[in-house]
């Protein structure tokens, strides 16, 4: 653990960081005593968020406040790490809660991705029911998130990368995940930290290039943007270019796959047996994530797809993959509906 004081940046830089932090936390037109909520790890860029929404609560009193860290104890000093970020909530007289939150791990189970997963469903479950969370994703992370997408073979929805500001959710618990400072360069967020004297945590796994990130971030994208000085602009181009397409792909996959939607979810398919199988792939991912499915892989979707459209036997298939598993069911007018379940 390492913690750093030195106020080498300047009152200018933090105070233009804040200013465009407001700016953006207020586009939100939040609602009176609604709740935002920092979300904590402890590197330098969680505490630029907690130290901006701090700011922000002192000029805007009529919300509600909260941090929330959650220790997966990968880290032999994550106990130690949690304990300073409690006394810094402390000092600052800053609402917070701190748990510890077991991931469950394996062989075949990613650590990072389980231990992100595990986090948003807490977070989800200890914030109001409209809460506003905060994450101190930037530039830097951006750029990382594209190139593996890229290299996993992602199409648009992948390459999207992170969202400045997205949902999750059903009706009557639909929160907002903002990221504010997702094109301001970890630079940038180090020299507000500095100005601001924060204290945070610089986590020697994240040296550790035997992670995938960390190779991007430490191996490969410096050489890249060192040989192309705009690589990271462009890619953050590219990023958004492919959130606008998807955004457009899904209002018009919505309009031909909603009428074909039940109540409770279930997908009438008799409609798209002479589809193309782009149309068909294209639904079957539409309706999975309107279901909040875990996505499959492409190999996995051409598996559902045959399955499930093609067959003309009356046995009822099924196609499993994560925590998924998609069935089909004949209906009384004899249309083949799938059908979305929690894998056993």
């Amino acid at each position: 653990m390492a913690t750093v004081n030195k106020p080498v940046g300047s009152h200018d830089t933090s105070d233009s960081l804040y200013a465009l932090f407001k700016q953006r936390l207020l586009t939100l037109q939040l609602a009176e005593q609604q709740q935002l909520i920092a979300c904590l790890g402890g590197g330098a860029d969680s505490q630029t968020i907690l130290d901006l929404l701090d700011r922000f609560r002192h000029d805007f009193p009529h919300y509600r406040y909260l941090a929330i860290h959650l220790d997966h104890a990968f880290h032999p000093s994550s106990g130690e790490w949690a304990q300073g970020l409690v006394a810094d909530c402390q000092r600052r007289n800053f609402p917070m809660l701190c748990e510890a939150l077991p991931v469950k791990t394996g062989a075949r189970i990613s650590k990072e991705a389980a231990g992100r997963e595990a986090r948003y469903q807490r977070l989800s479950e200890l914030g109001d029911s409209n809460a506003v969370f905060l994450l101190g994703q930037h530039r830097n992370d951006q750029i990382e998130t594209f190139l593996l997408q890229l290299k996993r073979g992602s199409g648009p929805k992948g390459l999207a990368a992170m969202a400045p500001l997205s949902q999750r959710g059903s009706e009557g618990k639909m929160q907002q995940w903002f990221r504010p400072l997702l094109d301001v360069s970890k630079q940038a967020i180090y020299d507000y930290a500095h100005a601001r004297q924060l204290h945070w945590i610089e986590d020697d796994t994240n040296y550790d290039t035997t992670i995938e990130r960390n190779f991007l971030r430490h191996d490969i994208i410096p050489k890249l943007e060192q040989r192309w000085p705009h690589f990271g602009d462009a890619v953050l181009r590219s990023a958004q270019l492919c959130a606008e397409t998807q955004g457009l792909l899904e209002q018009l996959l919505a309009d031909r796959v909603n009428p074909h939607m039940q109540t409770d979810g279930a997908l009438a398919t008799r409609w798209l047996q002479t589809a193309s199988p782009d149309l068909q792939r294209g639904v079957l991912r539409y309706w999975l994530q309107v279901q909040q499915a875990t996505m499959p892989s492409y190999a996995q979707l051409e598996q559902l797809r045959t399955q499930m459209l093609l067959t003309t036997n009356d046995t009822q298939p099924q196609v499993c993959w994560a925590n998924c598993c998609v069935v089909r069911e004949v209906a009384e007018n004899k249309d083949r509906l799938l059908r979305l379940q929690a894998r056993p």
